[in-house]
This record gives structure tokens, C-alpha cells and sequence, in this order.
């Protein structure tokens, strides 16, 4: 491991841990307040893996490429930076959201005041999003433009390619999300959060096209 990657690790880790403490949490002292908090978990758990989504991108390209040049650190540096922008943002719309769809059965520590607030939350949330996986954009292209001194074979500049290509879609979709929060009336305004299951789509259908093209390795 590089120093570069111990400290982007390091830098994930307490931004998990934020997730906690800056959403309000504190060890309960009741059964009720166990319980209250017990239904944050769905709110933490899909934040949670959201981190992981970023951190494990960074992780793969470490491993791929190990560089620790002054690029590599500046872009990753930038990856840290959102992230911990990103946090507060994140726990916050998802815990809005599952408060939302279990009728008010599971807790919010955050209260939106306005549908206007709700717009504004989205357009946060996907910036935040399309910033960090424009780092994810970068940091590959910046392995790219160095494939002669690393000396990375076809395949590996395919799979490179592949994984700039996915990051691109990862900052189309909530640019749509984006554009649904501020130019659509309210009773569609749903739809800002729904477009994000456009993921599950698109995405595997990426993974299988590449794959089927991948050369020979």
C-alpha cells in the first residue's frame, strides 16, 4: 500500500464514523431510545454502502495502477474532500426518504420544513455524486495518460476505459436527478430520487457489453 492509500483509507473510515455522529446519534439510555435509534439502521446501512461504492472505486485503482505521483495525490486528496462534504447530505436524504416510504414508522433525525428544502436536497445530494465520481473520472484518465510509462497492456487499458466509461454514467444519472428537482412541478418531484434505480439497469447492461468485447488477455 502507498502512503496515499493508507491516508484516503484512513479518510474514509472517519467519514463513516461521521455518519454516526453527524446524524445526532448517541447511545441510548432506554429501551425506547434504543429502538428510535435501531430504526435508523436502514438510513445508515444505505449511506454506508454509498461510502463503500466511492472508497472501493479508489481501492481498485490503487491496486491497478499504485501510483503516488502528484496527480494521483491531488485527486485523491479532492475524492476526500467531497466525501466529507458528502456525508452530511447523504445520511440526511436517506433518512428523509425511508422515513418517507415506511409511512413514518422508521425515524428521520432531519426534518425538511418545505418542499422547496426537499428540491434543494436533491440537487445537493447529486451534485455531491457527480463530484466524487468525477474524481473517479480522473483519476483513470490520469492512469491513462501514463499507460507507456506504466506499461499497461490492451486489456488493461480496455478495462480502463470501461471504468471511466462506468463513472460517466455515475454522473449522468443524478445530473438528470438534478434537472427533475429544479424544472419539474412538485408531483413529480418524486421522480428526482427514483431515477437513481436507473442504476441497476444500465449499469449491468454496461458491465455485459464490455465484457463481451473485452480482448484477449
Amino acid at each position: 500500500m502507498t502512503r496515499l492509500e493508507t491516508f484516503t483509507d484512513a479518510a474514509f473510515a472517519f467519514a463513516v464514523t461521521m455518519l454516526v455522529v453527524g446524524g445526532g446519534d448517541s447511545i441510548p439510555n432506554t429501551f425506547d431510545e434504543m429502538t428510535a435509534a435501531m430504526k435508523q439502521v436502514p438510513a445508515f446501512a444505505a449511506s454506508f454502502a454509498n461510502i463503500l461504492l466511492f472508497w472501493y472505486a479508489h481501492h481498485v485503482w490503487s491496486r491497478r495502477f499504485g501510483l503516488d505521483d502528484l496527480g494521483a495525490a491531488m485527486w485523491s486528496f479532492a475524492l476526500v474532500f467531497v466525501v466529507l462534504v458528502y456525508i452530511y447530505p447523504l445520511k440526511a436524504l436517506y433518512s428523509g426518504a425511508f422515513h418517507s416510504f415506511s409511512g413514518g414508522y422508521l425515524e428521520s433525525y432531519f426534518a425538511f420544513s418545505s418542499i422547496e428544502d426537499v428540491r434543494t436536497m436533491f440537487v445537493i445530494f447529486g451534485s455531491a455524486y457527480i463530484a466524487m465520481s468525477a474524481v473517479i473520472v480522473m483519476l483513470n484518465r490520469h492512469a491513462l495518460a501514463q499507460r507507456e510509462q506504466l506499461d499497461l497492456s490492451e486489456l488493461e487499458v480496455y478495462e480502463t476505459k470501461s471504468a471511466l466509461q462506468h463513472w460517466l454514467i455515475n454522473m449522468a444519472v443524478p445530473a438528470v436527478s438534478i434537472w427533475i428537482a429544479v424544472a419539474l412541478p412538485d408531483r413529480w418531484l418524486g421522480l428526482a430520487g427514483f431515477v437513481y434505480g436507473v442504476f441497476g439497469i444500465v449499469l449491468p447492461w454496461h458491465s455485459i457489453r464490455r465484457s463481451r468485447k473485452r480482448p484477449a488477455g
